[in-house]
């Protein structure tokens, strides 16, 4: 990140999609102290959701706080993580035992950004090489089991170019639809926990028999 404008920063915002925002189960954001060989030990960043007048309706904002004001000119690098939930979805959304299991997974090739962006990458990594689809865009190609889009240059602000994704995926996607827990605690001071989960595989349902 660099400021080019005329006075000091102290934030940084970050956007995600709405309909991504929905299924954002944990984000954070980080720096180092020192560069390159000097790297230094990891500094976290609060990110917190905000509200700013201007914005487009269809994006959820976060302000990450910098450690330090940046003034004109200085730059600083971080790294943002954020994880999903619920994106990949079965397509078909019924199959046989001896089908296989197709994914869907919808992305925007570009960053949004409220920034002008320089320059950048996308990889999306997938678990097997057979792609069934992917959105073909300029310096867009698959390698074996990766599909990478980029590099873009000079993206203006809130640039956006939705891209779909459709891959093998034959692993099982358990998700808890309900969970309990029980904490019993003796006289003596003993703890017991105890936890009850009601799973469910959140891929394709399988329809006709099954052995």
């Amino acid at each position: 990140v660099e400021n080019i404008g005329p006075a000091g920063v102290s934030e940084f915002l970050l956007t995600v999609p709405n309909f991504q925002a929905q299924n954002l189960a944990y984000l954070t954001a980080s720096s180092y102290e020192g560069h390159g060989k000097s790297k230094g030990s990891v500094v976290n960043l609060s990110a917190n959701l905000v509200q700013r007048d201007g914005m487009p309706p269809d994006i959820t904002l976060y302000s990450v706080s910098l450690p330090k004001e940046l003034g004109k000119g200085e730059s600083l690098t971080f790294d943002i993580l954020s994880v999903f939930t619920h994106s990949l979805k079965p397509f078909p959304e019924e199959i046989t035992q001896a089908d296989i299991q197709l994914v869907v997974y919808q992305d925007g090739a570009y960053y949004l950004s409220p920034y002008e962006v320089k320059v950048q990458s996308l990889s999306v990594q997938v678990p097997s090489p057979r792609v069934e689809f992917y959105t073909k865009l300029p310096n867009a190609k698959v390698v074996e089991s990766e599909i990478k889009y980029g590099p873009y240059d000079n993206l203006p602000p809130f640039s956006f170019s939705p891209i779909i994704v459709h891959f093998e995926n034959n692993r099982p996607f358990a998700v808890v639809k309900k969970l309990v827990r029980e904490i019993e605690i003796s006289h003596w001071g003993n703890v017991q926990v105890t936890e009850h989960y009601c799973l469910v595989h959140g891929g394709a349902r399988n329809k006709g028999g099954f052995s």
